[in-house]
């Protein structure tokens, strides 16, 4: 895989696997992807990136999605009062692909780096590509087309363990992202949503 343009103010990953006392243990999330059925019948592709494919894989998938798209921001963290009791939503719908992109890129220390959030991305044909406070991507639905394009990535399909199947997890939230967060906010034209 190529390596990604760097992202400015590069502190680190979303979320790090811990020991009970909140070290470090050593793992590192590896590429890879699986298939999943959900509740419902659903399906999905889980995948696990490590900090170096996060972005160029999340940027390639969110590519690939039918235009325009509809923006999701959970906030599940304020960094000043610690974690909601209930996330906060906000939306932006009918975006441009490169407007998105645009964000993705100037935005990246946030989106990539800072376990404060989920973003959700919802393609024209409804399918939906999430990035989880962990640094997991879920894509829905297991498509061939997506699994095309993973490979062209060379990102394997395996199964094995992923930063969601730890016991133990520190989610990073980075004092330099509180601006970046009001600044993609504005700039995507998100309102609060209560759904």
């Amino acid at each position: 895989m190529r390596s990604p343009d760097p992202i400015p103010g590069d502190l680190g990953v979303k979320a790090l696997s811990v020991d009970r006392q909140g070290q470090p243990d050593g793992f590192t999330p590896t590429d890879f992807y699986s298939p999943q059925v959900i509740p419902g019948g659903y399906s999905r592709l889980c995948i696990s990136l490590g900090a170096v494919s996060l972005p160029v894989v999340h940027r390639r998938l969110t590519a690939a999605l039918g235009a325009p798209l509809h923006v999701l921001y959970r906030q599940l963290t304020d960094r000043s009062v610690g974690q909601l009791s209930k996330p906060r939503d906000r939306v932006a719908v009918d975006v441009d692909p490169e407007r998105v992109d645009a964000a993705l890129q100037k935005y990246a220390a946030l989106i990539y780096r800072d376990g404060r959030h989920q973003l959700w991305l919802r393609g024209s044909a409804g399918e939906q590509l999430v990035l989880d406070e962990l640094g997991m991507v879920f894509l829905y639905p297991d498509d061939p087309l997506f699994r095309e394009l993973l490979a062209e990535m060379e990102i394997p399909l395996l199964s094995g363990e992923t930063m969601a199947d730890r016991d133990y997890v520190r989610v990073n939230f980075l004092a330099g992202c509180d601006s970046e967060e009001t600044g993609m906010i504005e700039e995507l034209g998100m309102v609060p949503w209560k759904g």
